[in-house]
C-alpha cells in the first residue's frame, strides 16, 4: 500500500485537500470516486522519484513532440467520432494517430495511446503534454471521462476549436491587405529616401542660400537612412528580441496585460475577448458535469491576459465562498453586463451551459464587428500617411527648383 496526496472537488464544489492509502494510483482514483470526490491532482505522498517518473515517463522525443492548433482540432474531432462509435480509447488513439499528416503529431497521439494502455486516464496522458493540450482541456476530458460522456465532451471540445479557428482565420484574412499596405509604403517611402533623394541632393549643393527647411529635414532624413541603415535595422531586431525576452517576465507581462486591460478604448476589447473565451470554457465544463468551481478554475487558462487571469482566481474565491456564478462575474469587473444577464437566466433555468455559449457567441460577434470597423478606418489612414509623405518628399524637392528658377528669372 502507497500513500497518494490529492486535490479533489466534492459533489458541492468545495476543495478537498488529504490524503489516501491505495494499493496503485489506479485504485486511489477509484477510491475518491467512491467517495463523490473528483480528484484534480494526485501525486505519491514524499515519493521523489515516483514523482519525477510521473513527470518524465514520457519518451523524450515525445516529450518533445507538439500538436498545433489545427492538429489539436483535427484529432479531437477524429477521436469524438470514434468514441462515439463504441471504440476503445487506446484503439482509437492508434486509429487518429495513424491518421496524421504530420510526424510530431503522430508522435504526440502514438503516445497518449501508450499511456492509457498503461492504465493512465485520457486526461492524465495528455498532461504528460501540456504545451498540446491546456489545462482547461484537460480539465474538460476528466471531467468527460468521470461523467461517462468522454465522446459528447470530445465533440464539444473540437467544436470550440473550430469556432476559435474560424474567428482567428477571419482576424488574420481581413488584416492581410492592411499589413501588405504597410509594408509595401514602408518600402516605397524608404526607397526613395535611400536611393532617389541622395541623386536629387546633388543637385542642390551649387545652390546659393539656405535651402527651406522641409528640404533640409529630408535631406538629414535621406543621409542618415543612407549611412547608418543596416545599424537601424539591427536595432530593431534587438529591440524586438528585448521586448519578446521582457514579455517572457511574469512580472512585466503582468503589468502590460494590466495596462491593455485598463486601456481608454482597447482596454473594453481586450476584456470582451478574455471574457468571451472564459465564459465558453466554463460553459463547455458544466455542460461536461464538472462543477461551476472546478470549471471556473480550471477556465482561467482559457484567458491569456494574466491579468484577465488574476480576476479569474478572485471569482474563483467568491463562489467558494458561496457566491452564485453570475455575481462572482459581476464583481469581477471582466465580463459585460450582458454576459452576466445570461448567466444569471441560466442559472434560474437550470441551462447555464447553454446561456454561457450564447453568451461567448455574442462577445465574438461584437469583436469580429470591431476588427472590421477598425480596419475599415486603418486602410485610408494608411494610404492618406503615405500619400502624405510622399507629397512632402516631392514639395521638399521642388521648393528649391523653384527658388532657383526665381533667382535665375531675377
Amino acid at each position: 500500500m502507497a500513500r497518494y496526496s490529492f486535490t479533489a472537488v466534492d459533489t458541492d464544489g468545495r476543495e478537498v485537500r488529504d490524503a489516501i492509502d491505495a494499493a496503485s494510483e489506479a485504485a486511489a482514483r477509484a477510491a475518491l470516486k467512491a467517495r463523490n470526490l473528483l480528484p484534480v491532482k494526485l501525486a505519491p505522498d514524499g515519493d521523489t522519484s515516483s514523482r519525477k517518473s510521473l513527470k518524465t515517463n514520457a519518451p523524450a522525443p515525445a516529450r518533445r513532440a507538439k500538436l498545433n492548433h489545427r492538429d489539436r482540432m483535427i484529432a479531437t474531432r477524429q477521436l469524438a467520432t470514434l468514441i462515439d462509435a463504441s471504440v476503445a480509447v487506446d484503439e482509437a488513439l492508434d486509429l487518429v494517430a495513424a491518421q496524421q499528416e504530420h510526424a510530431s503529431a503522430r508522435k504526440v497521439m502514438t503516445d497518449l495511446r501508450d499511456g492509457v494502455r498503461e492504465g493512465m486516464r485520457l486526461a492524465d496522458a495528455m498532461g504528460r503534454h501540456k504545451t498540446s493540450f491546456p489545462g482547461a482541456f484537460r480539465a474538460a476530458v476528466a471531467g468527460g471521462e468521470n461523467a461517462g460522456q468522454l465522446g459528447t465532451v470530445l465533440k464539444r471540445l473540437a467544436d470550440h476549436l473550430t469556432r476559435d479557428r474560424a474567428l482567428r482565420s477571419k482576424v488574420t484574412t481581413a488584416m492581410v491587405y492592411p499589413a501588405a499596405l504597410l509594408i509595401i509604403a514602408v518600402g516605397v517611402v524608404s526607397a526613395l529616401m535611400i536611393f532617389v533623394v541622395p541623386a536629387l541632393v546633388e543637385q542642390f549643393r551649387h545652390l546659393k542660400g539656405e535651402l527651406p527647411l522641409i528640404t533640409r529635414i529630408l535631406i538629414w532624413v535621406s543621409g542618415t537612412l543612407t549611412q547608418f541603415w543596416p545599424l537601424i535595422l539591427v536595432g530593431l531586431f534587438g529591440a524586438g528580441v528585448l521586448v519578446s525576452m521582457a514579455l517572457r517576465q511574469k512580472p512585466i507581462r503582468m503589468q502590460v496585460d494590466r495596462m491593455l486591460v485598463n486601456a481608454p478604448v482597447l482596454g473594453k476589447r481586450v476584456r470582451e475577448v478574455n471574457a468571451s473565451r472564459f465564459i465558453r470554457s466554463v460553459g463547455m465544463m458544466t455542460a461536461s458535469g464538472l462543477p461551476v468551481l472546478e470549471a471556473v478554475r480550471a477556465s482561467r487558462d482559457a484567458a491569456p491576459n494574466l491579468e484577465v487571469s488574476r480576476l479569474i482566481d478572485q471569482m474563483a474565491s467568491r463562489i467558494e465562498e458561496g457566491e452564485p456564478l453570475s455575481l462572482a462575474m459581476r464583481r469581477s469587473g471582466i465580463v459585460p453586463p450582458l454576459a452576466v444577464f445570461m448567466a444569471v437566466g441560466g442559472e434560474n433555468s437550470g441551462e447555464l451551459p447553454a446561456m454561457l455559449e450564447r453568451a461567448a457567441d455574442h462577445l465574438d460577434q461584437e469583436f469580429e464587428a470591431f476588427v472590421q470597423a477598425a480596419l475599415s478606418i486603418v486602410e485610408p489612414a494608411i494610404i492618406l500617411v503615405m500619400g502624405g509623405m510622399v507629397a512632402s518628399i516631392i514639395l521638399a524637392i521642388m521648393l528649391p527648383i523653384l527658388q532657383l528658377n526665381q533667382l535665375a528669372g531675377s
